[in-house]
């Protein structure tokens, strides 16, 4: 380990070390996301995106626990899906200052990881001489977007993912007649015990990937903007600690490796780059280039 990460040196405890083993527990469940297929003469699988992975992973957890607790779709054993495509029936429901909104929630079958990383989002859709219009959906990762030049922080990023947006040629099913212009929000209505965060570094397009290289600051303690919630009366279970992060290395998305920086129990971090584990400083955990992060509720 280096000197000036070594975990005698901070008074928490020392970290013990040892061979580095193989999951293979999730071998199974990683040969359903690709096919181990050999590119070119160097043999190596093809690599994958690791949000689509983890989320991918997190689904497939999810049905097996729902199977494990005697959940099934439909009678023919189809999996269930974290969320479904079906709506519940449309509730009037008042918020703030008594104004009313039609309010539908997408169904789905919650589960022991939902418990955990789960939370639900509320978009709010208006148009004039329309009653508003509210989605609530659950979510596992709160996808953030952070080209705009504005966003060099991650509270800038979940600011403007909440920011309201204008809505073109939006067509009303009740009251004013015809295509009108319309405006949505986003807030989040319940908080997950576990908030994972996606910066969208990657992006996709008919000329191929690229990746943003922006650096982006995250703190260790998260505390989330009343304006970012549906409910602003209660303070309860906004503050979040940072206890993991992601990182791509490299130039292109479709090349280049990933580390991931973890909490150890007694407060020390390790950093995880294929077979190597090392105790690292708080500053190079808080470096500008994370992928995913991983936010605890205090």
């Amino acid at each position: 380990m280096p000197d000036d990460s070594s975990p005698k040196n901070n008074g928490k405890g020392v970290v013990e070390t040892g061979k580095s083993f193989s999951p293979t527990m999730f071998d199974a469940v990683l040969k359903g996301f690709t096919p181990d297929l050999p590119i070119g003469i160097s043999g190596r699988p093809r690599q994958e995106d690791a949000q689509e992975l983890l989320s991918f992973v997190m689904d497939q957890m999810h049905n097996e626990l729902l199977k494990l607790d005697g959940y099934l779709s439909d009678s023919n054993g189809v999996k269930t899906s974290l969320v479904s495509s079906a709506e519940d029936d449309g509730w009037e429901t008042v918020g703030p200052k008594n104004k009313s909104a039609v309010t539908r929630t997408q169904s789905f079958v919650p589960s022991r990881l939902s418990a955990i990383f789960g939370g639900q989002l509320r978009s709010l859709v208006k148009a004039r001489g329309n009653k508003a219009s509210a989605t609530v959906q659950p979510f596992l990762l709160l996808h953030l977007d952070i080209f705009p030049e504005a966003v060099h922080t991650i509270e800038d990023a979940l600011h403007l993912f909440c920011a309201p947006e204008t809505l073109e040629g939006y067509k009303a099913s009740t009251g004013k007649a015809g295509v009108v212009s319309a405006s949505k929000s986003v807030k989040i209505q319940n908080l997950p015990k576990v908030m994972i965060l996606h910066l969208m570094r990657f992006s996709y397009g008919s000329k191929g990937s690229t990746k943003l290289h922006k650096p982006v600051h995250f703190p260790l303690e998260l505390v989330l903007g009343r304006e970012l919630l549906v409910s602003t009366s209660s303070s309860e279970g906004r503050k979040y600690e940072l206890v993991a992060t992601i990182t791509h290395h490299g130039r292109e998305p479709s090349k280049g490796h990933y580390t991931a920086d973890a909490r150890y129990s007694n407060g020390v971090w390790l950093r995880f780059d294929d077979a190597s584990v090392t105790a690292i400083t708080t500053n190079k955990v808080l470096h500008d280039q994370a992928y995913l992060l991983f936010y605890k509720q205090m």
